[in-house]
């Protein structure tokens, strides 16, 4: 249970981190879903150029050997063209 507990606090941080860089952007404006739900974690939207983006953010995992992790993404992200971002706290 405190495994667990970690990861979904490293992962929510990742999200905010992220949500922040965004922020920093005065032309941009940061959406989430509601309670955290959905194949999106971070809608973007341009205020000057109108485009809007979805992403999803995971967190950098390595094996034990040190290799990288990659976790692709969802059908329903594909459609959906969601960018996955890579974070780490």
């Amino acid at each position: 249970l405190m495994r667990k507990r970690k990861t979904a606090n490293v992962g929510l941080v990742n999200e905010l981190t992220a949500q922040l860089s965004f922020a920093k952007d005065a032309n941009t404006i940061v959406f989430t879903p509601l309670c955290g739900l959905g194949p999106i974690d971070i809608i973007t939207l341009n205020l000057t150029t109108g485009e809007y983006s979805a992403y999803d953010v995971k967190s950098k995992n390595y094996r034990k050997k040190g290799s990288f992790i990659h976790r692709g993404s969802t059908k329903e992200q594909k459609k959906l063209k969601v960018k996955i971002i890579y974070a780490t706290i």
